[in-house]
């Protein structure tokens, strides 16, 4: 399996069709002691450019809302195109995030690795819980974990949902 679109939107949860159609963005926060931006970046998300967003009409579209997140949390929002973070300079790039360890939250970095990294994840990604609670797959890893092997089973299960 290679990876392929679309991703799921994590704004509107409509299917992203292509990665020119993606955006990833996050937040910044300076940690208001040290000023520093390590630790300080969260809400890690993959949504709709703009252009293809089917919010495109409303203010923000699918992105953040930078306005309110400013004024509540003082944090601006930090964004690039989807095809920044795809292929191997893309995974390096992630890694970097990781290993300067921007983040509050790694797993926020991880589960994105897996999104635009792992052949078939993110069509499975949906049906994980319901197709484990189905027998579907056994969890044998740590939960959002898991091997192509459980990742095929996971789609296979979905296909005959589709069928019923």
């Amino acid at each position: 399996m290679e990876v392929i679109a679309p991703w799921i939107c994590d704004a509107c949860g409509k299917d992203i069709a292509s990665v020119e159609d993606g955006w990833v963005e996050w937040l910044n926060r300076l940690d208001p002691v040290t000023r520093r931006v390590e630790g300080s970046y969260s809400n890690l998300r993959l949504v709709h450019h703009r252009q293809a967003s089917p919010r495109a009409s409303t203010k923000n579209a699918c992105y953040h809302d930078e306005d309110a997140y400013f004024a509540k949390y003082e944090a601006t929002v930090a964004d690039l195109p989807l095809d920044s973070f795809i292929g191997p300079d893309g995974l390096v790039l992630l890694l970097e995030f990781l290993s300067d360890k921007r983040f509050v939250e790694p797993e926020e970095v991880l589960e994105l690795i897996k999104r635009l990294h792992v052949p078939g994840y993110e069509q499975a990604r949906p049906s994980f819980e319901a197709a484990l609670a189905d027998g579907a797959y056994e969890l044998n890893a740590k939960p959002r974990y898991l091997r192509q092997d459980q990742l095929s089973y996971i789609l296979a299960w979905r296909k005959a949902q589709e069928i019923e």
